[in-house]
């Protein structure tokens, strides 16, 4: 059985073309690019301001926190309900 040689330039061309192609693909493929919402940039600066008012707290604040944050460690921390009610109230 015989198997004649392809003869037909246009098939290297196209063979070529495609190379290409896939080339220029690859390198499109290397740079990303990320865009975020407005809510998303307005969360992340919320973020940021609120992290920086941490920064700002008296040193009775802190320990204030401290002292609460030890509680709920040990299962201590009791919210009363109607100290809550009171400040609600009061603030209306």
């Amino acid at each position: 059985m015989k198997i004649n040689p392809i003869n037909n330039p246009n098939i290297l061309k196209s063979y070529q073309a495609t190379k290409v192609t896939k080339e220029e693909n690859t390198v499109a493929r290397d740079r990303d690019e990320l865009t975020l919402s407005p809510e998303a940039l307005s969360f992340s600066k919320a973020k940021v301001e609120a992290k920086e008012g941490v920064e700002f707290r008296t040193a009775d604040e802190k320990a204030h926190i401290e002292k609460i944050k030890e509680a709920i460690r040990k299962g201590e921390y009791r919210i009363d309900s109607e100290d809550i009610a009171e400040s609600i109230l009061a603030s209306i």
